[in-house]
């Protein structure tokens, strides 16, 4: 895997401009930094502007687990899509009887935890984003018990979720649903990807990105399937106004 600031990262980048591409990104650890809490989370001033300076050039998605709502009130600008809940939720044309049955599990999920005691423990933080669920142990005293703790609980639920990690959170997601893969896939309808994200939800598409795609892991920590690597998540304000100079 190569910086994305090299020269291969460059010439990477230069081979998008004038080609109808898409721009993707996460948003959790990619264009804002993570904070103790899901609610705390916001973009950075310089990262901000540079965002919707971008967003009103280029055809820029955001495909983030958290839900729309949430995640358009923390963006700077207007980006073209905003794909929320992993895929499940934003896509054009989305079923909306798809999408009632995934709120339908979800809230049966909501019922059956209420249950169980594995949501009691002191640093656990259960996120209802209606089509999915996320269950946050960062700020658990021994995280490593209470990741083994919600696991347990989770594959106790029926239906039983598809289960995508990340950074001390566990994503709960209805058999079927879309992932971020899916989506960038189906908005792309054939054109180049760029892709940028942090965590292992986004090793999803980089796994199975097209060699045409550009793929971007945020973060210096951990191996990746990603092509290319950006330092931190700081580094992510030089990434966009570097895509502004090439690509605009």
């Amino acid at each position: 895997m190569s910086a994305l600031f090299s020269q291969e990262g460059r010439a990477a980048l230069a081979r998008l401009r004038g080609v109808p591409a898409i721009f993707g990104f996460d948003f959790d650890g990619t264009l804002a930094p993570i904070r103790p809490t899901p609610g705390e989370v916001a973009m950075e001033a310089r990262t901000a502007g540079a965002f919707a300076a971008l967003a009103r050039r280029l055809p820029v998605a955001v495909v983030t687990g958290r839900g729309v709502a949430d995640v358009r009130a923390r963006l700077a600008g207007t980006p073209r899509w905003v794909i929320g809940n992993h895929g499940a939720e934003g896509m054009p044309g989305a079923d909306p009887a798809r999408q009632a049955e995934q709120a339908a599990i979800c809230a049966g999920w909501l019922a059956q935890l209420a249950g169980t005691d594995a949501l009691t423990g002191a640093g656990i933080l259960l996120e209802d984003k209606r089509y999915t669920l996320s269950l946050h142990y960062r700020l658990a005293p021994e995280p490593e018990s209470a990741r083994a703790r919600l696991l347990a609980a989770s594959a106790a639920l029926h239906p039983l979720p598809a289960i995508v990690p990340g950074k001390c959170v566990l994503n709960l997601l209805p058999a079927g649903s879309w992932d971020k893969f899916r989506a960038l896939r189906e908005l792309a309808d054939g054109a180049p990807v760029f892709f940028a994200g942090d965590d292992e939800n986004d090793e999803i598409v980089f796994r199975q990105a097209p060699p045409g795609w550009v793929t971007v892991k945020v973060g210096s920590e951990g191996p990746s399937a990603a092509r290319f690597r950006l330092k931190s998540q700081e580094a992510m304000a030089d990434c966009l106004e570097l895509l502004l100079a090439l690509c605009s």
